[in-house]
């Protein structure tokens, strides 16, 4: 093991510490030499080898990463990591991550995220404020063994400050344009040697920064607040106990799309009538247990999460009064995880455990149809009708007083689920330097669903000859469904470690993504049974039953092999160091977003298969003291295999696209990032530091629908900071998109229409800590 590798980190996150921390006692206190007998650094409590083997991609943003690169939130690292992409757009609700062509847009994450080793079960909950991180780590590629369901493209873990770590008060306050404002306060004390304690907050805000040109009001506002408590108690030498409770509160204005018109490439101002907004209260609570040995280390992670937020959207985007969408969610999870890994020297390392999770989630989501919808959208479908049966009576759609229909649907959707998993890992197995890692998990959920939705205040208006009569109609849906899922996840790696900086690795892993249901086009599927039963009535000949809502509204799971195969290397000794990675997935029943057939919500099907392949690159390098440099790029080529696209032309009449070949949706083809960093320590001078960063980020080419007709080419932003240190004040400037870059965050398709949200603008402010 290269402990001297492992010492630099260490000492470099310490120094990050320090920088945040700015003591004003002695100029050299950001360069101290730490004297450290041995390191052990792992990426999770369960995992058999050290970070700095670990045979697998991975990228590790420290504190002094997190502060130069301006990274606020989970959005901010796309690109900084190869192949890992995080769309800004709609609302903090719409927080979906992309790494090496995998992703999910609607459905449930792709990507794991864990804070402080608890999972977070929901992609709802994904954006967040990053307060006083410790580190992050990205690991690319399946981690089902260790880490099952949902961790099919990767994990990324979040590792928060410890008041063990790092001892003071810090505040910050940050203002820019377009009203951007931003406070932070933290306070991290050791009540005595076994005993400390941490508390922080923050309030964010900005005013938006698209028009929408319906009411001349900001369309994408935003305000948001929470705060972290965590206390640490080292019982005795051997057992310690950590309890984290963080609250979160999010209000804006949301979905800020513009249509688009792919003939002329123009993208129309903004335009919405109707309410479209995002409101998020988030409550996370955590004990964590660890028992430390001579021979291994047992730990329990308990955790509890809630969730509840209101989401109104204007779902036709425009000024037309066609339906809306009032989705509120209300989620609590518990979950529990047992691990057991040995803590000895040997060449033999292992770890077992144990996990479980229950997840209650209950979505209530009405869709109002009004006045243009019901002419538009729900009259043309009766007219279709009577189109093939001329003999049919004339249907008439009527709503109530307000000229409205309104669909309620409230759903349930329970999982809960089970595993256990083993992982082994050998060092020097027949040669120094060689070593296999092995790992099985079993994994076990079932999902349910208990489906609620019907017509409401709708009323159908006959005219046979002369007669006229006016029928109300009361479609309801009521029902109780449910799926299991059983898998097998493997993970198999060779390590070969040739120098003390340098090693080689093969690894072969299953990646799995859980199955669900489809809640959000039930005001599709009740629309579709209303009409078969007045069809039954005026016109039986024509009647066609639709599907069943188990077939429906229900989608299968995903699953991939991954291969991969890697290289680390100190290319100069203490001066630049380097990774490369090559990597093959072969991915089965791919879970793609389109809208239902009717256009009132959103609909999640499996599309075949596909495949993904690629390369990533870093390198970091030290150029000259207080100089350094960083470059990622990641190459992805992920596209499908034997997928037909299935949609409506102008006329209704149902097209099929073969999309062999085509490009998987979302997925940039390329990502890159170029960071250069530099500090100067002064010495009897006004200023004791000065510091300036700078990075550029590009991503593209992204295409945005199946068909590969929409895409956004290759785009990139320029950010840089640079600052001053004064004893415990710290003055920095930074700038967000200095080029001011036009380019695309997101397209969608809705009834034929083709909508846009634009990436965020130039922005510029300025940010004063005093840290003591």
């Amino acid at each position: 093991m290269n402990k001297r590798y492992l010492y630099a980190l260490v000492a470099s996150s310490l120094i990050g510490l320090q920088t945040l921390k700015a003591e004003h006692v002695n100029i050299n206190d950001t360069i101290k030499t730490y004297n450290i007998d041995e390191v052990v650094i792992t990426s999770s409590t369960k995992e058999t080898n050290d970070l700095r083997l670990l045979p697998g991609a991975v990228s590790i943003l420290s504190p002094q990463a997190i502060a130069a690169r301006q990274i606020d939130a989970l959005k901010d690292i796309s690109a900084f990591v190869p192949n890992l992409y995080m769309p800004d757009y709609g609302s903090k609700m719409t927080s979906a991550i992309y790494i090496r062509g995998i992703g999910a847009r609607s459905s449930g994450q792709s990507i794991g995220l864990y804070v402080d080793n608890v999972p977070y079960l929901d992609k709802s909950a994904f954006d967040f404020e990053l307060n006083d991180i410790q580190r992050i780590e990205i690991l690319r590629g399946p981690q089902g063994t260790l880490y099952g369901r949902n961790a099919m493209g990767g994990i990324v873990n979040i590792y928060t400050l410890s008041p063990f770590t790092y001892q003071g008060t810090k505040i910050s306050m940050s203002m820019g344009n377009y009203g951007t404002a931003k406070a932070k306060v933290s306070q991290y004390s050791k009540l005595s040697e076994n005993v400390g304690i941490s508390v922080n907050g923050y309030y964010d805000r900005n005013d938006g920064f698209f028009i929408n040109e319906y009411d001349n009001s900001k369309a994408d506002k935003e305000e948001s607040a929470g705060g972290r408590f965590k206390l640490d108690w080292h019982i005795t030498d051997k057992l310690m106990a950590q309890y984290t409770f963080n609250y979160d509160y999010v209000t804006q204005k949301a979905f800020p799309y513009g249509q688009y018109d792919p003939a002329t490439g123009t993208v129309q101002p903004i335009r919405i009538n109707d309410p479209s907004s995002y409101w998020r209260r988030t409550l996370n609570n955590s004990l964590y247990l660890e028992w430390k040995t001579d021979r291994f280390t047992l730990s329990s992670t308990t955790a509890y999460q809630y969730l509840k937020d209101d989401m109104k959207m204007d779902q036709d985007y425009t000024e037309l009064s066609i339906f809306t969408l009032n989705q509120k969610q209300k989620q609590y999870a518990w979950s529990e995880e047992l691990a057991i890994k040995s803590n000895t020297k040997s060449n033999y390392q292992w770890s077992f455990g144990a996990y479980g999770f229950y997840n209650s989630l209950n979505t209530d989501g009405p869709v109002v149809f009004k006045k243009d919808g019901l002419s538009g959208i729900l009259q043309k479908a009766f007219d279709d009708m009577l189109a093939n049966n001329p003999k049919a009576p004339k249907l008439t759609v009527l709503g109530d007083e307000s000229n409205q229909i309104y669909f309620p649907g409230n759903f349930d959707t329970p999982t809960h689920g089970f595993a256990a998993f083993h992982q082994s890992t050998y060092n020097n197995l027949f040669i120094d330097g060689l070593s296999i890692t092995a790992g099985i998990r079993l994994d076990y959920e079932k999902a349910e669903l208990t489906y609620h939705s019907a017509v409401d205040s709708m009323k159908i208006g006959v005219q046979m000859g002369p007669m006229n009569i006016t029928l109300p109609v009361n479609t309801v849906m009521d029902g109780n469904i449910s799926q299991d899922f059983l898998q097998v996840l493997p993970k198999v790696s060779l390590r070969y470690q040739c120098t003390p900086g340098t090693f080689t690795y093969v690894s072969v892993a299953k990646g799995y993504k859980t199955g669900g249901y489809n809640v959000q086009m039930f005001g599709d599927l009740v629309q579709a049974e209303a009409q078969y039963e007045l069809q039954s009535k005026f016109m039986p000949d024509g009647a066609k039953k639709p599907g069943e809502v188990k077939d429906v509204a229900s989608y299968k799971p995903e699953h991939s092999w991954n291969y991969e195969a890697g290289i680390r290397s100190e290319l100069i000794k203490g001066r630049l160091s380097s990774e490369l990675t090559l990597f093959y997935m072969d991915i089965r029943d791919i879970q793609l977003t389109s809208f239902a057939e009717n256009g009132s919500g959103r609909l999640i099907t499996n599309g075949g298969k596909a495949n993904s392949y690629g390369v990533e690159v870093s390198l970091r390098s030290r150029i000259t003291e207080g100089l350094t440099a960083d470059l990622n790029y990641g190459f992805t080529h992920a596209s499908f295999r034997d997928y037909v696209f299935t949609d409506k032309n102008e006329q209704g009449k149902i097209v099929e696209t073969d999309c062999k070949d085509n490009y998987i949706p979302y997925t940039p083809r390329h990502t890159v990032s170029l960071g250069v960093q530099y500090t100067k320590l002064l010495h009897n001078k006004p200023i004791d530091q000065f510091t300036a960063s700078a990075q550029f980020t590009g991503a593209g080419k992204i295409f945005w629908t199946e068909k590969n007709d929409i895409s956004q080419p290759f785009y990139g932003l320029l950010n840089a900071k640079v600052g001053v240190r004064k004893g415990i004040v710290n003055l920095n400037l930074w700038s967000r998109n200095i080029t001011n870059t036009d380019y695309q965050a997101f397209y969608f398709e809705s009834f034929n229409r083709s909508f846009i949200q634009k990436g965020k603008p130039f922005q510029i402010g300025g940010e004063i800590t005093v840290a003591f």
